[in-house]
């Protein structure tokens, strides 16, 4: 542009204004009095909201002043135990250890009845000792699944051996009792089975009788059971194969009762 041109957008050719107007601002008086009187309702209306407080706060702050406040001594309550001795700022009992501070108070607030509350205190303390039993079992059920499979795996492998050494020693449990002329077994697995008539017919008479024979035991069980009834009555130990004269004898000359021992 030509400095000879002129500028038509300049401040020459705009005109002046005393009061400016800009976009935004109030026009007119009635708006400004309208505008401050708004503002002043809003504001009174807070200052009025902060003074006057909802019932409940209310109520809370006047008793928890009243239970901060010590009771007065022209109290009759306060009378009566000043006629038994006590003094303001002991505490009460025989003793000086008791509480200087009475018991604090627990307002209850919500809408859940006393009873609803209590319940669910007692469902949470019973969840938890469910929680703690189950723990605590199912620790119990592994040490034991442990060691149960562990025994179950063992007497698997060795199952065929132990029925051999268990036929063994049925066998010279009976011969030995025979020999004493004991005409039953101290158990009916600890002769071989070799059931009769009259046998099966007896056992049927006496199935009422609580028995020990109703018992199932596992293999290696009764091989303990059986091999400790042959050292004890007989001296006789199946691992070594040998019957010895005395029990003297068997103590100094057989190694120990399990197989393992031997």
């Amino acid at each position: 542009m030509s400095s000879e041109e002129e500028d038509y957008m300049s401040d020459i050719f705009l005109p002046k204004e005393d009061n400016e107007i800009r976009p935004g601002l109030i026009k007119s008086k009635a708006n400004q009095r309208s505008i401050a009187v708004s503002t002043k309702k809003a504001k009174y209306d807070e200052d009025y909201r902060a003074k006057m407080k909802p019932t409940k706060f209310l109520e809370e702050e006047r008793r928890q002043e009243g239970l901060s406040s010590a009771i007065s001594s022209q109290n009759k309550g306060f009378a009566m135990l000043a006629k038994m001795g006590y003094k303001e700022g002991d505490s009460i009992g025989k003793t000086s250890k008791g509480i200087l501070e009475p018991i604090g108070i627990d307002i209850k607030t919500d809408r859940g009845g006393l009873g609803r509350d209590a319940a669910l205190k007692q469902l949470k303390e019973h969840r938890q000792m469910i929680r703690l039993n189950r723990l605590n079992k199912i620790e119990s059920n592994d040490t034991i699944s442990t060691a149960e499979f562990r025994k179950r795996m063992t007497e698997k492998a060795q199952g065929k051996q132990m029925e051999a050494d268990l036929g063994k020693c049925q066998r010279a449990c009976e011969k030995l009792d025979l020999e004493e002329h004991i005409e039953k077994p101290a158990l009916e697995w600890f002769w071989p089975n070799r059931k009769t008539v009259d046998e099966n017919e007896e056992k049927s008479e006496e199935s009422g009788d609580d028995s020990d024979e109703e018992v199932e035991y596992e293999l290696a069980e009764k091989l303990e059971m059986i091999t400790n009834y042959l050292r004890t009555t007989y001296c006789f130990c199946h691992w070594c194969g040998t019957k010895y004269s005395d029990t003297s004898d068997l103590s100094s000359s057989c190694p120990g009762m399990n197989k393992d021992d031997h």
